[in-house]
Order: structure tokens, then sequence, then C-alpha cells
């Protein structure tokens, strides 16, 4: 959330439910924030305790994948853009919902899995299976990303920004090919059948009208499918050796990401007692500010070098549209907020939808809407929503930049401490580290110290990143091939509940 906040100081333990104002109190943006975070708190939590971490209302479940000859003709026609049907390694997924962990994941319209607004993945090679799923998180978007929040009655100034809902549809590979389905045994095959019979029958006395009989045959239904839940699902795998994982298994890697953890602490003003700090050690600067810390190069990345990480103390507010490049001159919408000697970093909105850094690169001067660099990037129509935006990490004498960020030395103790500005400093500790995790720090002028939990005796305790929390859940298995249809629907892993009226 790179917005021009003053705090961020939802804390779901303290257990409020709203915010109370009252009459002739200064108005703040932390305090309707808090509201609108304790109110999505309190919905995800209810969504989850009632659905579980994943499911789809059983009339509209979205995300079913299909082959384009296998869609009906009215989602065809809704879909016909141009190059939206799918070729070799591709699918198409249906309109619908989905819910998962809380978040709501909404497809309004069939969709090929190339096509798809939000991820650019690689295509499905034919002969092989993977595994189709959902990453869910939450996204920042401002003005630059969509200019439609701003009202234009007004002359369009930047007011409030947004927080959005992204879903992707990603494809893993399945580690072992998938085995045809074991047998099952009697008992299964005849609850399955009694299953499908009643199903039809439920449809047919909804339609007619005869909903006493259809509530009667929908219990039935729900008691057969309990029996078949409590004895299904084993019986294929037991004792097979070379049984594919389920969808779950497959996804449990993602899952099972931990986090590193960060400390932030105000620099001791003597070493005599390191753990504990003296009235001179305090926060030192002039003005009230919301520090960012993100990491810049994860730990996994291509070149296989260690993370980085850049920070700001304007939660990487100050940006711009980037508008064009000639030469070293990178054209802005508006150079305000930005000088000569700072870091700044040219990304889109591909680069945050797929975790990846942007170009850092330091200004030499600044001409009108002209911003002079050291390293220009070249600005592309393929680009989406391009911006500049300003980091305010800089070398001295004890930090040498690598690429325009710092390099994230794990320490512990009093190892590893690495000084940001005015007395705050930093320590990571060993672990995965991920582009676009971040932590915030508050710090604040008439109390010279910054908002970090503490144990009892003082000391600052290590924290996971804010942000970004990916979810994720198992759509279906699937079998990718060569000509038309393009997959072969192996196992739906998607679960669909009824209307709680109907239960």
């Amino acid at each position: 959330m790179k917005g021009d906040f003053s705090y961020d100081r939802f804390d779901r333990s303290k257990h409020f439910n709203r915010v109370l104002k009252q009459q002739g109190r200064v108005d703040l943006d932390a305090d309707a924030n808090e509201q609108a975070a304790i109110s999505q708190y309190l919905l995800r939590t209810l969504i989850v305790d009632l659905l579980g971490p994943a499911g789809g209302p059983r009339d509209n479940c979205g995300f079913a994948l299909r082959d384009w000859t296998a869609i009906s003709a009215a989602d065809k026609q809704a879909a016909a853009a141009p190059g939206l049907k799918p070729a070799v390694g591709d699918f198409v997924m249906e309109a619908g919902r989905y819910y998962v962990n809380g978040l709501l994941a909404e497809n309004e319209t069939a969709v090929s899995y190339a096509a798809q607004p939000d991820w650019r993945g690689p295509l499905m090679e034919a002969g092989k299976t993977y595994l189709a799923y959902l990453d869910v998180w939450e996204r920042h978007v401002s003005y630059l990303e969509d200019d439609s929040i701003r009202e234009v009655a007004l002359g369009g100034p930047d007011t409030s920004t947004r927080a959005q809902t992204v879903w992707q549809l990603k494809i893993l590979p399945a580690p072992v090919a998938a085995p045809a389905p074991a047998p099952v045994d009697e008992k299964t095959a005849a609850l399955q059948a009694a299953i499908t019979r009643l199903e039809a029958a439920s449809k047919q006395l909804h339609a007619a009208g005869q909903l006493d009989q259809a509530a009667k045959t929908d219990a039935e239904l729900a008691s057969l499918r309990a029996q078949l839940k409590e004895i299904g699902g084993v019986k294929a795998t037991d004792g097979n050796p070379n049984a594919a994982p389920s969808c779950d298994a497959l996804l449990a890697p993602l899952r099972a990401w931990q986090p590193a953890m960060m400390t932030a602490r105000l620099e001791p003003a003597g070493d005599e007692q390191p753990c504990v700090l003296p009235p001179e050690s305090r926060y030192r600067g002039l003005e009230n500010h919301l520090y960012r810390v993100e990491v810049h190069r994860g730990s996994i990345n291509p070149s296989n070098k260690p993370p980085t990480f850049k920070w700001s103390r304007e939660n990487g507010s100050v940006a711009t549209r980037w508008t064009g490049t000639e030469g070293n001159i990178i054209r802005v919408a508006s150079a305000r907020g930005f000088a000569a000697g700072q870091w700044v970093e040219l990304t889109d909105d591909w680069n945050e939808l797929e975790g990846l850094p942007g170009t850092l690169t330091r200004i030499t001067s600044i001409d009108g809407d002209g911003i002079t660099v050291d390293k220009p990037v070249a600005w592309t129509a393929a680009l989406r929503n391009p911006k500049l935006r300003r980091w305010d990490q800089t070398a001295n004498d004890e930090l040498v930049l690598d690429d325009g960020a710092i390099t994230i030395v794990p320490g512990s103790g009093e190892q590893g401490w690495i000084r940001l500005e005015d007395g705050i400093e930093l320590r990571f500790d060993t672990g995965n580290y991920r582009t676009g995790d971040y932590w915030l720090i508050p710090a604040r002028v008439i109390t010279g110290d910054i908002d970090w939990p503490r144990d009892a005796a003082g000391t600052p305790l290590p924290r996971p990143p804010r942000g970004v929390v990916h979810q994720y859940a198992a759509l279906a298995m699937i079998d990718a091939t060569a000509a038309g249809p393009f997959v072969a629907l192996r196992t739906d892993c998607r679960c669909r509940f009824a209307p709680l009226p109907c239960l």
C-alpha cells in the first residue's frame, strides 16, 4: 500500500470492531483506514469460518476449465475478443465466483488462460499434466494505475486510493504423471450412482416448483455426499506408491513459504548496555514519517545474487507517470517531489503483477518534465501504466549500493544492524525474501520514537513483512493435449457450496 498515509495501525489482537468519530476532533486518514481494515477483517473471517479456505457457490462457481469447443455459445459470444480463442497449450476458464481465504475472486466472463487480465504465464506443453490454481492477493491502486478514481469535476485531484483484489490463474507442472483412476469399490460406486440420480431429480423438482419434495431430496443428497466423503478419496490411492499427489499436496510448497523477519530500533547512544535505550537514543528527524522498507531483489532471482532492499520515508508514495524516454531523459507527467541525486525506480503494472523489481536509476538533473538519469530505460507501448517512483536510500561510508539498492546481510545480536537515517536502524534475519515484501515504521517527532513492537524489557522484536500476502486455491488437475480439445480435465479440485437456506 504505497499511499501517502500517516499510519497503518490496524491490529487484530486488540479486537476492535469499529471506529467511533467524536465531535470537534481532528479527522485523520488513519482512523478511516482502520475502520476499513476492521470491517474487512471481520468479513473475511466470517467467510472463512462459513465456507472454509476455498469454495464457490454451487450455481455460479467460477474458474471451471474447459476447452474452447466445450463452452456455451453465449460465453463464446461474450468472450469473442481478438486472439482469445485458445490454441495448443491454452484453455478457457469460465465465468463465476470463488472465495480464497475470504477474498472474492470474480471472473466476469469466460476468458482464455493466455488472455486473463493480470497474468502472463507460460503456456502448457502438450502431453504433460498440470495443476491449475488461483493466486489471490491485494494490490494498492492509485490514479497512476486507474485514472477513473479521480473526480474530473474537481479538476482531477489526487484523493483516495483503492485496494484491489488480484486473481491470477497459474499452472504448476505435476511432479509425476497422474495415473488412471484406481477402481472404486462397489459401495462407493453405488453411492456415486445414487447421488447422480438424486441430483437430476432435485433439479427437476426445483424447476417444477415442488419445493417441499425438493427439500427432502436435497437432504438425502447431503447425507449421501457425507457418506461418500467419509469413505471416498483415499480409496483411489491406498497402497499405490505411484499415485499422483493430490491438488492440495502440490500446493503445499507455496503455502509453506515463510518470509524472513526484520527488526527495527533506534540506535543506542552507547555500548555499555546495548539492549537499553538511554534518553539520547531518539528519532532525530524533524518531520513525522511513515518509513517503508521493501524488498527489491528477492532471494530467488535469475542471477542468484543476494536479496536487496530499498526504503522510503514517505511510504513510497512519491511517484509520477512515465510518459516516454529520450536518450537519458525520462519524460514524466510531473517532476514535483524529485531532485538530483535521488534514486528512482522505473516500473509498470506488469512488473508489480508478476512480482518483479523495476529498474533503479539515479537522477542527475531535472528540467521541466524531463528527468535526466544515469541509466536510461527504454519506453515502449507494451508497458502498462509505466511510472517513476522515488526511493530514499543513498550510498555512504558504510553502505555500497548494489544496482541502487542495499544488500540484505542477515545478522543476530548486535551484528548486522543497518543504519537508515535519523537514528533508525534495521536488522534482517536469515530466511526467504520476496520482491515486494515490505515493513512499515512510523516515526514521530513529538515522542522522538518509532512505533515498533517491543518485549517487556523494551527489546525490539523481529516481525514478518506486512505484505504482500498471497492466498492459493487448487482448481483442477489437467492434461495438456496437442489438438482440440486442448485440455483433458483429470480432477476438478474446486469446492462448491449451496446457499445456506437450501441446506
